[in-house]
């Protein structure tokens, strides 16, 4: 490279840090909520900290798809935004809003009329059938909510709008917290309510998010210029690009959603021991990831305004230099899973068998951190970014029935593997996608130019 390429990769560097440090806290605050519940919920009892993470599968299921129109708006609205056309963007963002907040109350109807059912979907234990169906009653009511603020603030991330979200997330989750503290365990007077005081706390924090977003969206953004009129804004003209780049990314989030919850449904009928263990090492997981999702995250972005100023050079020169960060961030956060591996089991309450399979299971993770750290920053980041949808969903959809739907069943329920080998089985499609996409992404032919003329 010459000193003008460094130059040029620096600055880029830098873009996307400044995109991914924000986004990332924003993550972490979105998952310290579920950590806060696991975490007190785990305290008083194994069978419970289960019962939540299994009722909140079909939430997340919803964010996957709330993930998936915010990241199908984005591969058009970064380049819109990379020639300051706010008109589009406001017309694909209401379009978005529309269909999660109708997703949010389908889902809700769903967990609410029969909480049960949903249950049963993933798992086959009744104590934490019941436990999560006393959890369900309740959070049921904010997936409209969590459909609005979700979609509205991550939309805005193509601008590069990233702190008010998690100025946002911020303040619901120290008021989740606290609510958490008083309602689970019973402080200040109120009555000792266990997993029903997680889901009232999460309930309450969700309508703070809507109202603290709407606030926002009214007083203080001031480069779109989105109203809730816009709901209802016309979008026929974008439909074709739209169908074209858009859905295929909503397509992958669901598929990539639904892969996680099969392999939960595959792991909660092994055992109750193997049930805790894998609904504690999602939160590990969840919680080593944000850096990495961050970083994903940040660079489809950039990469989209990039390719929307016409630099499509540099769009090709910047992505051989995230491959090689990705292996450094995925080395460092698979190292920091295997340093946590021996005290993980103390943080909640639980049996000696279970303990053991937490510790087990850790290798596996980080064994999935290293490859996700390449297939968030290829596929979420880079060819999304880039417009190259078709590409990404068509791999999400083959790992989700060959690996996820084929593999897991076949050696879970035919060969009955150890659940622990099961487990990192269903955690190799990283693996397959990482050998797919890296290749691609060196050739160079991915980039497509997603906005109107």
């Amino acid at each position: 490279y010459t000193s003008k390429d460094l130059h040029l990769m620096r600055h880029y560097i830098i873009r996307i840090l400044m995109l991914a440090i924000p986004i990332a806290l924003q993550n972490l605050i979105n998952v310290g909520v579920s950590v806060t519940d696991t975490l007190m919920i785990g305290s008083i009892s194994e069978e419970q900290m289960s019962g939540i993470s299994y009722a909140n599968q079909p939430y997340f299921i919803f964010t996957t798809v709330l993930f998936g129109l915010a990241s199908g708006s984005i591969v058009l609205t970064a380049q819109y935004w990379g020639k300051r056309e706010t008109e589009p963007i406001r017309a694909i963002l209401g379009l978005m809003l529309r269909i999660g907040v109708v997703t949010g109350f389908l889902v809700s109807l769903f967990v609410l009329i029969s909480p049960e059912t949903a249950m049963s979907i993933f798992t086959n234990e009744p104590e934490i059938i019941a436990y999560g169906t006393k959890y369900l009653r309740i959070v049921g009511f904010s997936y409209m909510f969590s459909g609005f603020t979700g979609v509205y603030l991550m939309s805005m991330r193509s601008t590069g709008n990233v702190y008010v979200s998690a100025c946002i997330y911020g303040i619901s989750f120290i008021l989740n917290v606290f609510l958490n503290w008083v309602l689970i365990f019973g402080h200040f007077g109120m009555p000792r309510m266990e997993i029903q005081g997680a889901a009232t706390a999460t309930l309450i924090s969700r309508i703070l998010e809507s109202l603290l977003t709407i606030g926002y969206m009214y007083c203080l953004e001031k480069k779109v210029h989105f109203k809730l009129k816009d709901l209802f804004h016309k979008t026929r003209k974008y439909w074709s690009n739209l169908v074209r780049f858009s859905i295929p990314v909503l397509l992958s989030e669901v598929c990539w959603g639904v892969g996680i919850s099969v392999q939960a449904a595959i792991i909660g009928r092994l055992g109750k021991s193997a049930i805790t263990a894998s609904s504690y090492i999602n939160q590990v997981q969840q919680l080593a990831g944000i850096i990495l999702i961050g970083f994903g995250v940040g660079a489809g972005i950039v990469m989209g305004n990039i390719i929307g100023e016409g630099k499509e050079k540099e769009a090709l020169q910047i992505s051989r230099v995230l491959l090689k960060v990705s292996a450094i961030l995925g080395a460092i956060v698979a190292a920091a899973v295997l340093a946590f591996r021996p005290i993980a089991p103390d943080f909640i309450n639980c049996s000696s068998e279970t303990a053991d399979m937490i510790q087990n299971m850790l290798f596996g993770a980080a064994y999935l951190l290293f490859f996700q750290a390449f297939t968030i920053l290829t596929m979420a980041g880079i060819l999304r970014g880039s417009g190259d949808t078709i590409y990404c969903t068509t791999l999400d959809i083959l790992t989700l029935f060959v690996l996820k739907l084929g593999l897991g069943l076949f050696v879970a329920n035919v060969l009955k593997l150890h659940p622990v080998i099961v487990y990192v089985i269903l955690c190799s499609d990283e693996m397959i996608k990482t050998l797919l996409t890296v290749p691609r992404i060196l050739k160079g032919k991915w980039i497509y130019h997603t906005t109107m003329d």
